[in-house]
């Protein structure tokens, strides 16, 4: 068993454990306004005594750098600055204790990968830092973030490409697929090229250079390819996250993957599935017990981060579309009483007979910053 191993065997049995609370009891929801479910959610999944942001208060009950780096903007927004940097603190001095940047530290403290390592991690962790104005936090732990700049240089990035090694499994946004240097990995990699030097840290390829390699390599004229093999199918995160990242700021590019998104479908009946019903099928997956467990899982069910991150793109290029998505989460926040983790493809909280979509999540805070963007922008 590898230091790794006993972390991610307890996040997995608190899944299970709940998934059979939840066939038995229900979903545990929060009375008020929709606004008002999702303060409570938040203050719920802020850990007091550790100062830090959990993904959940359900059984997500890690800190991952990915789903916080998703939300701390928009919980600065919403007036949890204090929340955030302290959860970031939190964050760093446990990475600091490990010797490594990792996806996820355990309710204890401890630092570990699931289900290996990630190029987002490091890139995402970066991003939020600055975002969220925390560069003293960056300032602190130069030296720690310098050192996993250089190991991240090494072990995901090709030389010669600029891009993720092929010869590597990484842990990215969709575990359950097999991809080959996904575009998501790749728009990772020009993050980090991209957010080093605005925080006094040093990374060996050029933004520019690398930018340039993600467009020729991913982009086919219409849409971003998953990875690649170039499999013509169009795939959510490849087409939300090298704009959400702001490594691609082209607008024609964005009208036309955005363009591409809707005409797959991947936005019905609300954002955002990685593919569609009909392309589910035609995906490579590799060998992943989750994926076994939960099917279609990363596929056609309807993620809300991954829809909401979506939106925060959408809102600058088609704010009454933005409106309208927002409303039907206004309405399903209604329904459930609670904020659901995905739905299955018609619109209804997935499950599965060993899986329940996970409640209460924090990402709430990206509902609760487009609403409030929104309203800004009347």
């Amino acid at each position: 068993m590898n230091r790794d191993s006993g972390s991610q065997l307890k996040a997995a049995l608190r899944m299970f454990r709940r998934a059979s609370h939840v066939r038995k009891r229900g979903f545990r929801t929060y009375t008020g306004t929709p606004e008002q479910i999702c303060r409570t959610i938040l203050d719920d999944a802020y850990d007091s005594r550790t100062n830090h942001y959990r993904v959940s208060d359900g059984h997500f009950q890690d800190f991952y750098v990915r789903d916080f780096a998703l939300i701390a903007e928009d919980l600065v927004r919403l007036g949890y600055a204090d929340r955030v940097r302290s959860t970031i603190s939190y964050a760093l001095n446990c990475f600091v204790t490990a010797d490594r940047v990792t996806t996820s530290i355990a309710p204890g403290g401890r630092a570990f990968n699931f289900p290996r390592y990630g190029p987002d991690s490091l890139a995402l962790l970066l991003r939020t830092i600055r975002v969220t104005k925390n560069n003293k936090l960056a300032r602190k732990h130069h030296a720690f973030l310098q050192k996993e700049i250089e190991r991240f240089a090494s072990v995901v990035v090709d030389k010669k490409t600029l891009l993720p090694r092929t010869d590597k499994k990484f842990s990215s946004i969709r575990d359950h697929t097999a991809r080959s240097a996904s575009c998501y990995d790749a728009s990772m990699v020009a993050l980090v090229a991209l957010e080093a030097p605005k925080l006094g840290l040093k990374f060996p390829y050029a933004f520019k250079n690398i930018q340039k390699a993600l467009i020729e390599t991913y982009w086919n004229g219409t849409y971003f390819f998953s990875d690649t093999t170039k499999q013509a199918i169009v795939v959510g995160d490849a087409n939300v996250f090298p704009f959400w990242t702001g490594v691609i700021t082209d607008k024609r590019l964005l009208t036309q993957a955005f363009d591409s998104i809707r005409a797959a479908g991947l936005d019905d009946p609300f954002p955002l599935r990685y593919v569609s019903t009909l392309d589910a099928a035609r995906e490579k997956t590799g060998w992943h017990i989750a994926a076994w467990l939960a099917p279609g899982y990363e596929t056609d069910a309807l993620w809300v981060h991954l829809g909401c991150a979506y939106l925060h793109v959408l809102i600058g290029h088609d704010p009454a579309l933005t409106k309208k998505h927002l409303a039907t989460y206004e309405r399903l926040i209604k329904e459930h009483a609670t904020f659901l983790e995905l739905y299955a493809p018609d619109g209804q909280p997935y499950r599965t007979p060993l899986y329940v979509t996970d409640e209460a999540m924090s990402w709430c805070a990206m509902w609760l910053g487009l609403q409030k963007r929104l309203s800004t922008r009347k």
